[in-house]
């Protein structure tokens, strides 16, 4: 399996906001999303972070290196 790099920044964001998140596709490339807005499907890449995880879609995790804040949508800044 290939393995992805996670920035301390997303990381340290999920941290904080204290639940899952997942990496999707939307029509801009990769995204980060709560899994309460995208759910995770059983084939995706699962990584603990702290006390949640972080969904990485197969799709996704086949063209992606890094997990980093270039996939938060700018509305959480």
């Amino acid at each position: 399996m290939k393995s992805l790099r996670i920035s301390e920044k997303i990381i340290s964001f999920i941290k904080e906001q204290k639940r899952d998140y997942r990496v999707c596709t939307s029509c801009g490339g990769a995204i980060l999303l709560p899994t309460a807005i995208k759910r995770p499907k059983p084939n995706d890449i699962k990584i603990p972070v702290g006390d949640n995880f972080l969904y990485v879609s197969a799709t996704q995790a086949r063209y992606i290196d890094e997990v980093d804040d270039s996939m938060l949508m700018t509305y959480m800044y």
